[in-house]
C-alpha cells in the first residue's frame, strides 16, 4: 500500500484533531458501541485484562501537530496556513 502525501496529512490532521470521548464511551461500555462508527483516530493502545480493566492508550497530539506544521514549511504563514486548513477540516 503506497501513501501518499495527502494520505498522510489527512491522518496526522485527524490524529491532531481527535477527541477522546469515543474511546472513553468503549471503556465504560463496550457492548453498547458500534466500533466502525467510532472516532478512534487518536488511540494508540486499548488494552482490556483478564479481570476486565481497560487501558486507553492515546497519540501525541502535540507531536501530529508539530508534524503538519513541519510539513507546512514552519514559520508564523505555515501556522497561519495549516490553522487555516484544520478549520475547513472541521466544517
Amino acid at each position: 500500500m503506497e501513501l501518499d502525501r495527502e494520505a498522510i496529512l489527512e491522518a496526522l490532521e485527524k490524529i491532531a484533531l481527535s477527541r477522546p470521548n469515543d474511546a472513553i464511551a468503549l471503556a465504560l461500555a463496550p457492548q453498547e458501541q458500534y466500533v466502525p462508527g467510532l472516532d478512534l483516530w487518536g488511540v494508540s493502545e486499548f488494552k482490556i485484562n483478564s479481570a476486565g480493566s481497560v487501558e486507553i492508550k492515546f497519540a501525541d497530539r502535540v507531536k501530529a501537530i508539530s508534524l503538519l506544521l513541519e510539513c507546512a514549511g514552519g514559520g508564523d504563514e505555515s501556522m497561519n496556513a495549516l490553522l487555516s486548513a484544520l478549520e475547513a477540516g472541521e466544517e
